[in-house]
């Protein structure tokens, strides 16, 4: 059997994931070569509620401190943010934190350029305030402090800085806080990752709440399309698909309906002229065996051998024709039986008396094995198969079980040659034998296992084939109980 890959559902799922990210990264390039587009659009939003909350703070702390304590403090803000810190003057000088080296693209974005009217603080009281404020705090009509937020130098790192209300102590300078991190993320203060984590697993969510049922309704159809094909290609021609699609799903199920119906069609008309064949012959070659009789009586001496040979042939003709008109009567057998309970060893034992007298055979069955099914049809497929194994092997064995799925096991097993592995799945089409020499010299006309498949078919059970470890074939039987008539049950 051929591996399966990924199933329909999920390859369609992921190339829609793929085309939708690719939409979005080709709209998002877009607009920002058209509108100029660059990272302060992350200012508008969490970030810039942070850095107006961060510059708030130093304002608050800082301008309590002296400026030699500014560096420790800074120090403890860095860790607690996870990035690193430092305060700028309008000129491009670092008044404290770590020694950041600012690149040259990033040096004219330091410039407070708020004019004299907007409030600088120097280090005198403030009122007191509460230590940690958040950005939802922040009252809705308080203007915000010039901010930027940018990717430069080599190698790149992320920049966002905000223009404090704090003058430098000694000559009055405007202060700059800056923050340097080398990820977009900013461990978290730059780009909080949650609610982008929260918008895509609702993207998928929605995507997969729009898109199931059109996914669900094609793989629904084509798994139905699959099993009806795989119960055509085992000869259920009579199967048929019901179509409520009037897409090309919907026209390939009457395609289905409409192979199956002319398969059906075909494969009744050649069982009925093989059957019909056959019966034909029956008649000349019976006449042609009563001649050859009298031929016998009145041959010479010297040509009673060509005479033998004659009646060998014929008789394997009668034999090949009554193969086949059992071959057509064996899917009929449960429309002339109905099913009962059979006495399996009874049964066996009448099969054994008929198809190998001499041979001998161990049995390993459980006693007083009763089992609901088609006698004939059991019979005639039991008869088959032991007669192959008695004409071709040696060490016979018989043996069954009922499983715990409550199917019937019964196997016949031998330790014959064996059959060639790739010839195991054609070992029941009608006329195949594996070693065409051996069944011509033997008699063997290619229907006995045949007519055994189609006898258990008729009894709606199941018969297959293996080769058993150590050398020999093996042919199981697995029969289902099938229901009683209401004057047996």
């Amino acid at each position: 059997m051929k591996a399966r890959g990924l199933p329909l559902a999920l390859r369609i799922g992921f190339w829609f994931t793929l085309n939708v990210s690719l939409l979005a990264a080709i709209t998002f390039l877009f607009l920002r070569s058209e509108f100029k587009l660059g990272l302060d659009w992350m200012l508008a939003g969490g970030l810039g509620q942070r850095m107006a909350q961060l510059g708030d703070e130093v304002t608050r702390d800082f301008s309590r401190l002296s400026l030699p304590q500014w560096q420790g403090q800074l120090q403890d803000l860095g860790q607690r943010y996870g990035v690193e810190m430092a305060i700028f003057d309008n000129e491009g000088r670092q008044v404290s934190g770590l020694g950041l080296e600012p690149p040259p693209e990033l040096r004219p974005l330091l410039l407070d350029r708020r004019g004299p009217g907007q409030p600088k603080a120097g280090p005198r009281p403030r009122p007191a305030a509460p230590k940690q404020r958040s950005a939802a705090s922040r009252p809705l009509n308080s203007p915000r402090k010039p901010q930027f937020f940018v990717r430069a130098g080599s190698p790149p790192f992320y920049w966002a800085g905000v223009h404090l209300d704090l003058i430098e102590p000694r000559d009055g300078r405007a202060l700059t806080l800056l923050l340097r991190s080398p990820n977009l993320l900013g461990n978290g203060f730059f780009l909080e990752s949650r609610p982008w984590i929260w918008l895509l697993a609702g993207g998928l969510i929605l995507s997969v709440f729009i898109w199931l049922p059109v996914v669900r309704g094609i793989t629904r159809s084509i798994g139905q399309l699959n099993e009806a094909a795989g119960r055509i290609a085992g000869g259920g021609f009579d199967e048929r698909l019901e179509v409520h699609r009037g897409d090309e799903l919907g026209e390939l199920a009457h395609s289905v309906n409409a192979m199956a119906s002319q398969l059906g069609e075909y494969v009744a008309q050649q069982r009925r002229i093989t059957a019909d064949i056959a019966h034909e012959l029956c008649s000349p070659i019976a006449r042609m065996q009563m001649a050859l009789g009298v031929l016998e009586q009145r041959a010479q001496p010297d040509q009673q051998a060509y005479v033998q040979r004659l009646d060998r042939e014929l008789q394997h003709m009668a034999a090949l024709v009554e193969e086949v008109l059992a071959f057509s009567r064996a899917e009929r057998l449960p429309q002339s039986e109905a099913a009962s309970l059979v006495d399996i060893n009874a049964l066996l034992g009448r099969v054994m008396e008929r198809e190998a007298p001499e041979a001998e055979i161990a049995l390993a069955l459980p006693e007083a094995l009763q089992w609901p099914t088609h006698a004939a049809a059991l019979d005639r497929a039991l008869g088959n198969v032991l007669r192959n194994a008695v004409r071709y092997a040696c060490e016979i064995r018989i043996e069954g079980e009922i499983s715990p799925a409550s199917s019937l096991h019964l196997r016949i097993l031998d330790r014959g040659p064996g059959v060639p592995p790739e010839a195991l799945p054609r070992l029941f089409e009608p006329f195949f034998r594996p070693e065409a020499a051996r069944s011509r010299n033997s008699g063997g006309s290619g229907l006995g296992l045949a007519i055994a498949q189609r006898c258990m078919q008729a009894c709606k059970a199941e018969i297959r084939a293996f080769n058993r470890e150590g050398g020999g074939l093996g042919v199981e039987f697995i029969l289902p109980a099938l229901p009683l008539p209401a004057a047996q049950s």
